[in-house]
């Protein structure tokens, strides 16, 4: 059984149409776009759209940021300890850890087994 995080904090609980597998189009069509995946820390993958984050050469709009599948993805909260300290004018590091260029997850997302999407053309 794999979970559909969607922007505005819902979740839906999601099988292959096949029974087996999530098909590639199918992966296309819940996250609106180009895939990407990436490896959660429990094991399981996280899919989401690989153009959600802004290009402003290409002239693109990020996809909304979503909070449930970001702090998943161990992403820190807007709201938490650097909220506070921006507050209090201490700015934060100029460095990141994490995925090269993401600073948070955009849109909806799909968190499965590796299983789940794992297939062969």
């Amino acid at each position: 059984m794999a979970l559909i995080l969607y922007p505005n904090r819902t979740s839906k609980e999601v099988h292959p149409a096949n029974g087996d597998h999530f098909e590639y189009d199918e992966l296309i069509q819940i996250v609106g776009g180009t895939i990407e995946m990436i490896p959660l820390q429990d094991g399981r993958i996280m899919t989401l759209n690989a153009e959600g984050r802004p290009d402003a050469q290409a002239g693109r709009a990020s996809l909304p940021r979503n909070e449930q599948a970001s702090e998943l993805a161990g992403f820190p909260s807007p709201g938490g300890p650097l909220a506070t300290l921006r507050g209090l004018g201490v700015e934060p590091p100029s460095y990141a850890v994490g995925l090269p260029d993401l600073a948070y997850i955009p849109g909806t997302v799909l968190v499965s087994t590796k299983q789940e999407v794992s297939w062969t053309e």
